[in-house]
């Protein structure tokens, strides 16, 4: 009697999730240039603006990229093409989502600036991380000159080497920098499981958590070959002996190589980063993106019970 209960929950919980009723909220996107003034030139960085409907003022997000270990790949990226779907989950969450192309990357101006060493020939890559944080500097402030945005509830997101340079901006304490999420962390991977310079690499951790003072999300995967587990244990130990703290989550393992989660395992990591979101005050319990999630789980479900 039990079974055929729960085979009639199960039921009409699959009818419903053939039927979602989700509304689908207006997204405005727009490429833009986001100006970043150095040594009395203004260059312009390619990026992409993605808004809620309605008047704001929204809580932001600004999103940065990683670095392909090929040289030739850095020019490939466009404001336009990259991490739009992921974009515009966290715009159904009610963040204005600011994605921005570092300098040296696509068509953004500038030569690339996050290759610096010391005068041994080591690699210096605190300084990368410092470099790459003033173009996120600058997508800070030019979030913060728009009425649609509340200018106090920033939240900072990067991938890889993007992931790294969110962790290096969040460390100068910008006003309106609210939380940081690193996705994959890090730098100088020239091959699976290959770094140069690692000493190096895990004291840049170490300098920035000195400085560092908001709450901050880290997430890497189990089957990481850029940034491996024993590797992302040495970052979070080197970030907190600096004095920050950091909430740490191990992603399950994804494909041949899981450094690419953000792009490719939405299911792996979305519920953590939405409670940190909301953990911040970002973003409110009902959300398209929650009725969305309903929707989903409940199709999940289904599959489940007719396996």
């Amino acid at each position: 009697m039990r079974i055929n209960r729960l085979l009639i929950y199960l039921a009409l919980i699959c009818l419903v999730s053939l039927f979602p009723i989700v509304s689908v909220a207006a997204v405005t996107a727009e490429r833009i240039d986001v100006p970043l003034k150095l040594q009395g030139k203004t260059l312009e960085l390619d990026a992409m603006i993605y808004k809620p409907a309605g008047d704001g003022p929204f809580p932001a997000m600004v999103m940065t990229h990683g670095t392909s270990r090929k040289v030739a790949d850095r020019q490939k990226i466009a404001a336009d093409e990259y991490y739009v779907k992921n974009a515009r989950t966290f715009v159904d969450m009610g963040l204005v989502v600011l994605f921005v192309v570092r300098r040296g990357f696509g068509v953004s101006d500038g030569p690339y600036s996050e290759f610096n060493k010391y005068p041994n020939g080591g690699r210096n890559y605190t300084q990368d991380g410092l470099e790459a944080a003033k173009d996120l500097g600058a997508a800070v402030q030019y979030l913060q000159a728009q009425p649609f945005v509340d200018k106090t509830r920033i939240v900072l997101l990067g991938q890889s080497t993007g992931g790294h340079s969110v962790l290096a901006t969040g460390s100068l304490n910008l006003p309106g920098v609210a939380g940081v999420i690193n996705f994959a962390g890090g730098r100088g991977s020239t091959g699976p499981d290959e770094i140069r310079d690692e000493v190096n690499l895990v004291d840049s951790f170490r300098t920035y958590g000195k400085t560092f003072r908001v709450p901050t999300l880290w997430l890497y995967s189990e089957n990481d070959h850029y940034f491996g587990p024993d590797l992302a244990q040495k970052f979070l130990k080197a970030f907190q002996a600096g004095g920050a703290k950091a909430t740490f989550i191990s992603l399950p393992a994804l494909g041949e190589d899981g450094h690419s989660s953000f792009l490719r395992g939405q299911d792996n990591w979305l519920d953590e980063v939405h409670d940190f979101l909301q953990q911040l005050g970002l973003i409110s319990q009902t959300s398209v993106w929650t009725e969305r999630s309903y929707a989903f789980s409940s199709m999940r479900i289904c599959r489940a019970a007719a396996a």
